[in-house]
């Protein structure tokens, strides 16, 4: 699976399914509602990880330049990732 068809499709390279913002605002409103504070964490955590992630992304490619990222299969794993952000 190519990385555009993965970001497309909503999944990743291995086929495992990526949460949107939406559905993650959603979880995040379910935690509340259930009163369930490690899920909150979880998922206050998760959208950190990957803003930050989109972040560190972004100063490399503007260090270093987009091949940098490009180049790299942990990065451009990262990039997918963080990528769902947007959906």
């Amino acid at each position: 699976m190519t990385e555009a068809h993965a970001t497309e499709s909503g999944s990743d390279a291995t086929g495992a399914s990526l949460l949107t913002d939406a559905e993650l605002r959603a979880l995040a409103v379910r935690a509340r509602a259930d009163e369930d504070p490690q899920l909150q964490r979880l998922v206050t955590g998760y959208v950190t990880m990957r803003r930050v992630m989109a972040d560190v992304l972004a100063f490399i490619e503007a260090r270093e330049g987009g091949a940098a990222v490009a180049g790299t299969p942990l990065l451009l794993r990262a990039r997918h990732l963080a990528a769902a952000t947007r959906s």
